[in-house]
């Protein structure tokens, strides 16, 4: 493409040079003849002609236009069938900072008009630490996502739906350590932002998640603890994926 472009250019550029060599020989003439050189003489160079041959070119090369002008359009911004995300986030409690890294596979489950039902596959690597207190969890999770579109142009989607996760991992205290499994259901409420026709962010949190945690510390006996969250807290992050289509 670059190089229907360049040589467009070198016609154009070819055509002036010509029309100015055409005018030095002129000028070359009439000093060999020892005339009289009058303004009259001379000719404006006609560069409309050329011009407008150059324009209808790029008119009629559509791929030239539209690489120029190249932008969204509405209709290109579809649901992709399938997605790759990758992400992190963060939740600020009153004694310690909960983080977390997760990746998931998201499959389109239906298409509707303005929206589209996802189901995800995913795995997050969560933890926090305080003092001499850390704990560190690994998460299964699957999800039913609903991408609703609220924006003209498509380019900006409400999420919603529901999670459900199994974790494992442990929490230390010095020289202490007690292994633990967690389950998880939760509301998901997000959005999600079109970069391009491939690329989006979206930003999500639980909005209410209740979480069932068995502790089996390492001196022996076992205990559990049932909580629920709503909104954002130290137990609800506040997460920033960037995610992928594979295919339309």
């Amino acid at each position: 493409m670059k190089q229907k472009i360049l040589y467009s250019v070198l016609i154009l550029l070819f055509s002036l040079s010509y029309k100015i060599q055409a005018q030095s020989n002129s000028l070359t003439d009439f000093k060999f003849n020892k005339k009289e050189i009058k303004a009259e003489d001379f000719t404006n160079i006609e560069t409309d002609y050329i011009l407008e041959d150059f324009k209808y070119y790029l008119e009629n090369k559509p791929e030239l236009s539209t690489k120029v002008n190249e932008q969204i359009k509405p209709e290109d911004i579809v649901f992709a069938l399938q997605m790759l995300s990758v992400g992190a986030g963060v939740a600020f409690g009153e004694e310690q900072t909960s983080w977390c890294l997760q990746a998931a596979y998201y499959y389109r489950l239906k298409l509707f008009q303005r929206s589209a039902l996802y189901t995800s596959l995913g795995a997050m690597y969560s933890g926090y630490s305080y003092d001499d207190l850390s704990e560190n969890l690994i998460d299964l999770q699957l999800r039913i996502i609903m991408f609703h579109t609220i924006s003209t142009l498509n380019e900006i989607r409400l999420l919603y739906g529901l999670l459900a996760g199994y974790g494992f991992g442990n929490e230390k205290y010095n020289d202490y350590k007690t292994d633990i499994t967690r389950l998880t259901l939760a509301a998901v409420v997000g959005f999600q932002l079109m970069l391009s026709t491939t690329w989006s962010l979206a930003l999500e949190t639980n909005i209410l998640a209740y979480n069932s945690l068995k502790y089996k510390p390492d001196g022996g006996g076992e205990y559990k603890d049932n909580s629920t969250y709503f909104f954002i807290n130290k137990n609800n992050l506040l997460t920033l994926s960037l995610l992928f289509n594979l295919g339309k």
